[in-house]
């Protein structure tokens, strides 16, 4: 049995996509398979992908090109898992890159451990720019994550759920094939990317008690990519990802009632915190986020962590007072200017700046970690 599976799920980026694959072939570990799935059309990436194929300049018999239409980023990942071969598998976004010895590393610490999911921080890489080197910075949570969790053992997220509260990065983890099939865990077949990983990263992480933490980056996100789903965000998605979730925790509410509060940190971040800028959230936006958030118990939402108080308060109005959008812009263009600053402690970051004004007429979003946005918004203030 071959050692690792990759799934390489492929859109639109020829620009990146070389330094991708050659990134996973030039590995320590030689025994991996490299399945690369395109959407099936004639375009710069399929003449890329041919080059590795047979009669190629570059050629490598590990690697597997699957040249299908499908529904986006769920259902190249769900045809990936269902040809692959590897005792564990990992998934690299084209865009991204690996450092060479990740899953000589990955591998053997899982199999030391026996896990099902090992996860790994990973490294924030921003292409060279107007004459500045690339930079490649640690995500921001390795250092609380190295504090919060077991190290060289195996832990649950229910014992330890601190780890839900990070950022999805389902793309620094290796997983083994067999907890995946046998617990049917499948990704979201949705348009586009469309936060698909938001039911993943859940599933996952809370249907085994094999975690394991290696507290080593290895993997190069590369937060430079103007066209990437995190540069380029769609409420609607967000919302429908947060249903689903909430949908399968009606299933399992003893689990919900674990780890909801470093759940919801994540979900009023990724949806109810947009009313706050100048994102143009409708009504129906708001009656669905309002539909998910009478689903979280009251008790969750006012022991959310790292969640503001103002914040909680926002959320529990949202939930139970029956009010339109209109009603939470104005009442949020009341605040002083003081009051528009938030500081997350635990060596995070200051976060929407200016949070709470109004007609703007510069805005500039930061993304750390993929976490948590800094959103500069410079105009009248009311």
């Amino acid at each position: 049995m071959t050692k690792i599976s990759v799934i390489v799920p492929i859109y639109k980026v020829e620009r990146y996509l070389v330094q991708c694959i050659d990134s996973i072939l030039q590995n320590t570990m030689k025994d991996i398979e490299v399945i690369l799935l395109d959407q099936g059309e004639i375009d710069a990436c399929r003449a890329i992908i041919e080059m590795y194929m047979a009669g190629g300049l570059k050629y490598d018999s590990r690697v597997i090109a699957v040249h299908k239409q499908n529904n986006g980023y769920g259902a190249k990942v769900n045809m990936g898992l269902d040809i692959a071969n590897g005792e564990y598998i990992s998934i690299v976004e084209p865009d991204d890159f690996i450092d060479s010895t990740m899953f000589e590393e990955m591998y053997e610490y899982a199999k030391k451990l026996d896990a099902d999911v090992v996860k790994a921080p990973y490294y924030e890489y921003r292409d060279a720019k107007r004459g500045k080197k690339p930079q490649k910075t640690i995500c921001c949570y390795a250092e609380e994550m190295l504090k919060s969790t077991p190290q060289n053992i195996l832990f649950s997220a229910l014992d330890y759920p601190k780890i839900m509260q990070i950022h999805a990065s389902i793309w620094s983890c290796l997983y083994k094939t067999s907890y995946l099939k046998d617990n049917n865990i499948r990704v979201v077949e949705a348009p586009g990317s469309a936060y698909v990983d938001v039911g993943f990263r859940i599933d996952t992480l809370t249907k085994t008690k094999k975690l394991c933490w290696i507290n080593k980056p290895f993997y190069n996100y590369r937060v430079s990519n103007e066209l990437s789903s995190s540069n380029s965000f769609d409420l609607d998605a967000m919302i429908e990802r947060w249903s689903e979730a909430h949908q399968e925790f009606l299933k399992t509410p003893e689990i919900y009632e674990q780890i909801g509060k470093y759940l919801f940190f994540d979900e009023f971040n990724n949806t109810a915190h947009y009313i706050y800028t100048a994102y143009e959230v409708t009504n129906k936006q708001l009656e669905k986020i309002r539909e998910n958030f009478q689903l979280v118990p009251d008790e969750i939402i006012r022991n959310a962590k790292d969640l503001s108080k103002d914040a909680k308060s926002f959320a529990l109005s949202i939930k139970h007072k029956n009010k339109n959008i209109q009603f939470y812009k104005k009442k949020i263009s009341w605040k002083p200017w003081y009051k528009s600053f938030i500081t997350i402690k635990n060596n995070y970051a200051a976060i929407h700046l200016f949070k709470y004004m109004r007609h703007n007429i510069f805005r500039v979003i930061f993304r750390i970690s993929g976490i948590y946005l800094v959103d500069f918004c410079f105009g009248k203030v009311k």
